[in-house]
This record gives C-alpha cells, structure tokens and sequence, in this order.
C-alpha cells in the first residue's frame, strides 16, 4: 500500500508540531509561570465558590501551623462558601521563590478577600487599610505544583 506524497508530508509536519508543543510545555515554561497559573486557577476558583476546582492545587500531605490537614481545608472552604457570598480576591506583589533540586517554591503576596454577607460587602482576609502577608508553599507533585501549607492567614472566627 502506498502513501500520497502529500499526507506523509502532513503526518510528518503534524507530528513536528506536537513535539515542538510538548517542548516548550515542559521545557520552556518556567516554572515561576507555573506556580503562577496555580495561583491564578486558584483564586478564580475561590471567586467562582468552586470546591471541585480549589481542591486539585491542594496536596493530599497539607499540613499548616494551625494543625489543619487537607480534609479540615476542604470542610472549611466548603462552609465558608455557603456563608458568604460574592467572594472577590485581590492579590498584588507576587514573589515566587522556586527550588528545582528539591521541588519546592515559595510564593509570597498580599491577599485581600472580600465577600458579601446579608447584602453587605466585607473583608474576610485582610483589611482596607492593610493587606493579609500571605505566604504559600508548594511541592512538585505528579509533575504539577500542589500547596503543601499557607501561613499567614487569619480569619474571623466563623
């Protein structure tokens, strides 16, 4: 059986193409661009009040100075998202820290978090005068970068 000149000269065009797209995927993206999507699906999950979306950034091993474990973080966002509504996230000053050897990062920012309760607007996280220093810690894990632990975080008691 012969092949068209023409569709070997497709297949192999093709065939280039998603070589060269599985480069620069994990080649060429820096891995400061990653921890950043994450940080970015991240918060438009919390806007969106999406439990199935924050969750997958979330390492199974979490564990945070306040002695919370992954399934005590997912129980709180999940009641929090029924208390309050219009969750809008602010963050600025990104600093991403990463070490490749170890497969571990860093990410520090100011985090502002506002909400609506009973038709009024508020601050869950932060302040008008003053942001939240949040700092969060990933892991690489399954070729994807997890928060393992957050500190800098204090809410209202709810």
């Amino acid at each position: 059986m012969r092949i068209n000149k023409k569709l070997f000269y497709g297949i192999i065009i093709l065939m280039i193409i998603v070589i060269a797209a599985i480069i620069v995927k994990f080649f060429l993206v820096s891995e400061k661009s990653r921890i950043l999507k994450v940080i970015n699906e991240g918060r438009a999950a919390i806007e969106a009040e999406d439990i199935e979306k924050c969750m997958p950034h979330v390492s199974l091993q979490y564990s945070d100075d306040y002695g919370l474990k992954y399934l005590i973080v997912k129980r709180i966002l999940i009641d929090v998202f029924k208390e309050f509504d219009g969750f809008r996230v602010l963050l600025d000053n990104i600093e991403i820290e990463v070490n490749k050897k170890e497969g571990i990062a860093a990410a520090a920012f100011d985090l502002r978090v506002i909400v609506t309760l009973h038709n009024q607007p508020g601050y869950l996280v932060g302040s008008t005068d003053s942001p939240a220093k949040i700092k969060v810690y990933f892991v690489k894990e399954r070729l994807k970068w997890q928060v393992i632990k957050v500190s800098g975080i204090r809410m209202p008691n709810l």
